[in-house]
């Protein structure tokens, strides 16, 4: 194994020191690539970091500054890497409490995220470790408080307590089955119906203050409609960016019931996707049994919209024959592949003309149109309306 070598590699990722120690405190070999990084790991620091290292995980030491180590521990060395100083706002468990380092050098120091010293440890720690450990197990021993978890079963228990006590109940599971369920059906009338369902339940308290928890609430609310969503079809990228898209703006709310609110028109805007798919799919010649081909087709147009895309583009990407891919789409989709690009294409005109301030040869430009006047005449053929029409119609007014 060539360990002097792997020793450069993390030297050069982190842009520091990367030291062996023998148990006793003798250090057996230093390497660093950077040639003002002087030596950090004294007599003293060393007792503290050996201590806190594990030879189930690697561990990350940091002090009071964020100057912190990652250690890789061994049956017979200490693997030590650092300094580097981690971002402010990541946190760790394990603290080593020697002075602080010279003022001087800390801002020297590489800067980087605990999963970035994690990650290069880990590839330390897995190349001696019978039983490797994984990226979630490091984060988990180093970054989850011990306490933590005693605190989560207290809670659960005062929670289930009190509810008995005040003979409270959470809203019922029965009538999230039929909220989730109507999403997944493209059903916009059981929907609604879910909405008002009367219950003596109430909803979950998910934190201290109403705002905050009417906002996790609104989370949860996207988070299970765009996989309800998913799983009628939805292409993942459009369901993800819908949620990035509803979870900024619900973490902007500035009152409980508007946060809720967006949770709710969230669940509405994903049912009107699915209900689009169930509609286009009611076709005698459709598949009933979703064909991976297809969607891998439809995720390849979904991310080439802005580029002028082919069929013959497209059956090279997924390995399949042109033809066979072309008529195995019309058979499943009912529609011809470029007709499907067309129809996806003037989906995202029609946002940019809403939504954007983006001129007409801007949106053509950008999304692969030889002209503005060949997009033009395809929109209208598609809407039955000019570009200026629609916008006038439908576009947001602060633009103007």
């Amino acid at each position: 194994m060539n360990i002097e070598y792997l020793m450069e590699y993390l030297s050069r990722q982190l842009h520091t020191r990367v030291h062996i120690f023998s148990m006793d405190g003798g250090c057996v070999d230093s390497v660093c690539m950077r040639k003002d990084l002087e030596q950090t790991v004294d007599g003293r620091l060393f007792v503290q970091l050996r201590n806190a290292a594990s030879e189930s995980h690697p561990v990350i030491a940091v002090n009071p500054d964020l100057a912190a180590y990652a250690l890789i521990l061994t049956e017979e060395k200490l693997y030590i890497i650092g300094p580097v100083r981690l971002v402010r706002g990541n946190v760790c468990r394990i603290y080593y409490s020697d002075k602080p380092l010279a003022r001087a050098l800390l801002p020297v120091l590489y800067q980087c995220s605990t999963t970035d010293l994690l990650r290069d440890g880990l590839l330390l720690h897995n190349m001696f470790s019978d039983q490797p450990c994984s990226m979630e197990e490091a984060l988990q021993f180093n970054c989850l408080d011990r306490d933590i978890q005693y605190e989560i079963q207290k809670k659960f228990t005062d929670i289930i307590f009190e509810n008995q006590e005040n003979i409270s109940m959470h809203n019922p599971y029965d009538q999230e089955i039929r909220e989730v369920e109507s999403i997944r059906s493209g059903n916009v009338e059981a929907l609604k119906k879910s909405w008002q369902e009367d219950y003596t339940g109430k909803l979950g308290i998910l934190a201290k203050t109403s705002l905050r928890s009417n906002q996790n609430l609104a989370i949860v609310l996207v988070t299970l409609a765009s996989r309800a969503a998913m799983e009628s079809g939805v292409m993942a990228e459009t369901a993800y960016s819908l949620s990035d898209s509803y979870i900024n703006k619900i973490e902007e709310a500035k009152s409980p019931e508007g946060a809720l609110q967006l949770g709710r028109q969230a669940e509405m805007q994903y049912t009107l996707l699915v209900k689009d798919i169930k509609e286009s799919q009611k076709g005698p010649e459709k598949h009933t049994a979703a064909d991976s081909r297809i969607s891998r087709c439809k995720d390849y147009i979904f991310s080439h919209l802005h580029d002028k895309i082919s069929t013959q583009e497209i059956a090279k990407a997924l390995y399949v024959n042109q033809n066979y891919l072309s008529d195995l789409f019309r058979r499943s989709e009912g529609i011809t592949i470029s007709d499907y690009i067309l129809n996806e294409k003037i989906k995202l005109v029609k946002n940019m003309l809403i939504y954007s301030r983006y001129s007409y040869s801007q949106i053509a430009s950008y999304l692969g149109f030889c002209s503005q006047s060949y997009l033009g005449a395809k929109f209208k053929k598609v809407t039955g309306f000019t570009m200026h029409q629609f916008r006038e119609l439908y576009g947001k007014k602060e633009f103007e």
